[in-house]
């Protein structure tokens, strides 16, 4: 007869462990994916900046400026071979970049899982460990705003969409980023040339 306190005991403990890992894994996999996104960011910025620099790349490289005999811009074109190899690079640099993210910066204090904010930040970490990155793509991005009086400021941007899987205590969790940064920017003085070729959305 000893045996039944022991069953119920046992099945009132995992009661308990049930409903405390449903109440914080919601927690726990929003702040590892917070931690993840910031981390991520980070490693798009290094990456494209790296590229950068090893190309010596400027906004002479991506678009061609084509004016008239009074100096008048007409025409913004793209580079496209240039623009698609610097691409194909800054998608290959962010992989590796991603690759080597370091999983002891991801880690939770189990304080921080409590409904507790005296806990918060107490108490020995969850590891979250990063793993298999997912499909990294990239798009160039015009935009044309107004710098000021017959002043078009062209921004050349790359729109990067990685993804990276953090293995949860039984679960994978997949986290997806997207970050836009600046590869080159010039203000056209005059007014706006009324021909932009191939400065679509994605060529290049």
């Amino acid at each position: 007869m000893a045996v039944l306190p022991v069953l119920a005991a046992l099945g009132m403990a995992c009661m308990l462990l049930h409903a405390l890992n449903g109440r914080m894994r919601p927690v726990l996999e929003a702040k590892a994916s917070s931690q993840a996104v910031n981390l991520m960011t980070q490693a798009i910025d290094i990456a494209v900046d790296n590229c950068l620099q090893e190309n010596d790349m400027n906004y002479s490289d991506f678009v061609t400026v084509t004016t008239d005999s009074a100096g008048k811009v007409t025409s913004l074109t793209s580079n496209i071979a240039a623009n698609s190899r610097f691409k194909r690079q800054v998608v290959e640099a962010v992989a590796r970049q991603l690759s080597t993210l370091d999983s002891d910066a991801l880690k939770v204090p189990l304080g921080s899982l409590m409904d507790q904010s005296l806990l918060s930040g107490a108490g020995p970490f969850v590891r979250v460990k990063v793993d298999s990155v997912g499909d990294v793509t990239a798009d160039y991005v015009n935009s044309f705003t107004s710098a000021g009086v017959n002043q078009t400021l062209h921004q050349v941007c790359l729109e990067i969409t990685a993804t990276v899987r953090l293995f949860l205590p039984g679960e994978i969790l997949p986290v997806s980023v997207s970050s836009s940064v600046c590869v080159a920017e010039t203000v056209i003085v005059g007014e706006t040339p009324d021909t932009y070729l191939n400065l679509e959305k994605g060529n290049g």
